[in-house]
């Protein structure tokens, strides 16, 4: 092979592989208020590209040095997703096609992460917490695969208390497959997006302009209804949630527009943009729409993070890829920049204060802490002056700035940031 054909082997290895790393997976963030006894649960790595995950813990995020070297708990790989539900911690190994471990972790009165136990289930493509439940789905991804596996992992048992199919043909019923990116709890209904797709192999479409959101009664998981739009494109991508829930039941769907047409080319007939299911509804506010596209200047947007009271941070790339993953941003998508919008007065404005855009290599893409009192936390690695920082940053909605607060001692990249309790 040529250099450049080797090169582009190898990316599409990294693709794959990495996809199904906790950077990228769906929400499962601690968007609640802080209880007052548990600690910050960071994972990290040796570089932003590989090594193995190892499970570390924190007091503060706002100040202080996080020690890597000879601490923390190793995982048996890099491709792991995490969840906190009912005081545990979630360890999700991705299995790729095969069914992966689950360990997991709780504090002891010391605060002192221990292993409680483990058990096996199908790897997944999408998933987030529903309650005490941690709802999966392994989406149907090859050309022949029909149908789409769900499971309900109860926190509290730990064990998987009920599972199901749905046909992901005839769900999207236009001769392409639902491809599940995010689920929402929407007071008793699961908000499904999905996408869709010919198939897992290239996430090309026929229908870019379009966007999806499957509504199923819960626990039953019977479907009640779907919800088309053509204002935007598809919600969401491979391992990017885009959806959200504010502090009054109302339900955001981002049209990222990622999803290539049949060619594979980005359609431009559409804008990226918001829509708004308001609470108690199930359908779109059609006087709602946020377009994202104007207000950028054309940019894409590869992840957002819920703050509160309204804002949304957002994670912009002047470029779309069907694998918008946050560690690739530099590579393929230009750079990152952080941006601020306001769902309840349409306001949009940049960040300052946060690295430069093309300095930073990875950042914790979904996995991030707010009390949803319109700040947040999002860890960033980034190259500065040939040194590798790795911190997490302190975001503020309303005055759109950026504050670093903790540091690693620059033997690992931080990867994901959760809040763990001591549980009852």
């Amino acid at each position: 092979m040529k250099q450049k054909k080797l090169f582009a082997a190898g990316l599409i290895t990294l693709l794959f592989l990495g996809a199904c790393s906790k950077d990228d997976t769906p929400d499962n963030t601690n968007n609640e208020d802080k209880p007052k006894d548990g600690v910050f649960v960071i994972t990290g790595r040796a570089s932003a590209f590989a090594g193995s995950d190892v499970i570390y813990t924190a007091n503060s995020l706002d100040t202080g040095t996080l020690i890597t070297t000879g601490t923390g708990i190793e995982q048996d790989g890099s491709t792991f997703n995490y969840s906190v539900n009912n005081g545990s911690l979630f360890s999700f190994k991705f299995g790729q096609s095969a069914a992966g471990s689950v360990d997991i972790y709780g504090l002891d009165a010391s605060k002192k992460l221990v292993k409680s136990s483990s058990f096996q289930t199908e790897t997944m493509t999408c998933f987030a917490n529903v309650g005490d439940d941690i709802l999966t789905f392994k989406n149907a991804w090859q050309p022949e695969e029909q149908f789409t596996q769900w499971f309900r992992i109860n926190a509290k048992t730990k064990q998987i208390v009920a599972q199901g199919e749905i046909n992901a043909e005839a769900l999207v019923g236009n001769g392409e497959k639902a491809f599940f990116t995010d689920v929402k709890k929407v007071n008793d209904k699961v908000f499904a997006s999905f996408i869709s797709v010919q198939s897992g192999l290239t996430f090309r479409s026929a229908y870019p302009d379009s966007n999806y959101v499957a509504i199923y009664k819960y626990p039953e998981m019977t479907l009640e209804k779907v919800v088309r739009d053509g204002r935007t494109g598809s919600i969401g991508a491979y391992w990017y949630n885009a959806t959200d829930v504010d502090e009054d039941g109302n339900y955001y769907a981002f049209g990222t527009k990622l999803t290539p047409d049949l060619s594979g080319k980005y359609s431009t007939v559409t804008p990226a943009g918001i829509m708004k299911i308001k609470s108690g509804t199930t359908e779109y506010d059609k006087t709602f729409f946020i377009n994202l596209t104007s207000a950028s200047g054309g940019q894409y947007v590869w992840r957002k993070n819920y703050l509160g009271k309204g804002y949304f941070l957002l994670s912009m790339c002047p470029k779309a890829y069907q694998y918008p993953l946050m560690y690739l941003a530099g590579l393929l998508g230009g750079g990152v920049k952080f941006a601020i919008v306001n769902v309840n007065d349409g306001s949009f404005k940049w960040v300052t204060g946060a690295p430069a855009a093309t300095s930073i290599q990875l950042t914790t893409g979904d996995y991030y802490y707010t009390k949803l009192d319109g700040t947040g936390y999002v860890g960033i690695y980034s190259n500065e002056n040939n040194t590798q920082v790795s911190a997490v940053y302190k975001f503020d909605g309303a005055s759109a700035t950026a504050t670093m607060g903790l540091k690693t001692d620059g033997k690992a990249a931080i990867t994901t940031i959760n809040w763990l309790p001591i549980a009852d």
